[in-house]
């Protein structure tokens, strides 16, 4: 894929939230071989994966403080409860109830998807079980990174859509931007820049879709991402000197045509 020229643009699509604004980058070349509405269906499933995998790690840090209590055995925090909490998220953050898709607006490729990462989450969280009610121990190490970069496997050798996560400077070598998510990651690192507006372009053949949908540091982030910068978390890593809602790096999505 060769990076293509992309610019900012506030669109709408019929059925989406209002507050759903999205950059594009299309050549004209590109445009006479794929539909336009293809394009805007494909920018909206993207988008949506990424809210979902990220309301994802939002339960998990939610319940941070539960999964590292070390006096509690069985934390009720079974792919069920996750999965209640996970549904409610994302209809907040996305509009959508994941329990109503068959009625819904979206696209049979949206709704598959979609279900498809539900489940996968799920079974990450059922497969933490032993993990994360393991008495006597505190921090377990499963954080919203963790739980992300599991379910982003998983899902990736499922579906084919790639979704990972990034960051300019990221703890895990795997985690490193290309040359595209680079260029977006620094866009966001921008205080100007607007909150959760996603970039995105197509490649050059048209075969696949890239979107970046970026995160904020939240204040369980901070716990091992604030500061003071350079000192120690409890993982022993640097911290990197976060402030509360400061741009985090982003889910990076590669959505093939065909899928």
């Amino acid at each position: 894929m060769r990076r293509l020229p992309w610019m900012l643009a506030c669109l709408v699509a019929a059925g989406w939230p209002s507050a759903l604004p999205f950059a594009w980058g299309l050549e004209s070349s590109d445009r006479s071989t794929i539909p336009f509405h293809t394009i805007l269906e494909l920018e909206q499933t993207a988008r949506l994966l990424a809210i979902l995998l990220d309301s994802g790690r939002a339960v998990v840090n939610d319940n941070q403080t539960l999964l590292d209590d070390p006096t509690k055995a069985h934390k009720g925090f079974t792919p069920e409860a996750f999965e209640g909490q996970l549904r409610d998220m994302f209809r907040g953050r996305a509009g959508i109830n994941l329990d109503e898709l068959a009625g819904g607006t979206l696209s049979p490729r949206s709704r598959h998807l979609l279900q498809e990462l539900v489940t996968v989450s799920k079974q990450v969280i059922a497969d933490a079980q032993a993990e994360l009610n393991r008495q006597g121990a505190g921090f377990k190490g499963f954080i919203p990174a963790v739980f992300g970069a599991r379910v982003s496997t998983r899902f990736t050798a499922v579906t084919g859509v790639r979704l990972k996560q990034t960051a300019l400077d990221p703890r895990n070598p795997a985690n490193r931007p290309d040359s595209y998510e680079r260029v977006a990651l620094e866009a966001f690192a921008d205080s100007a820049y607007p909150r959760e507006k996603v970039i995105s372009e197509m490649a050059a053949n048209s075969s696949s879709l890239r979107l970046m949908f970026p995160l904020y540091a939240t204040r369980q982030c901070l716990d091992c991402h604030g500061g003071p910068k350079g000192g120690l978390d409890r993982t022993g890593y640097p911290r990197e000197g976060l402030t509360l809602g400061q741009n985090a790096g982003a889910i990076s999505v590669l959505l093939p045509v065909g899928k």
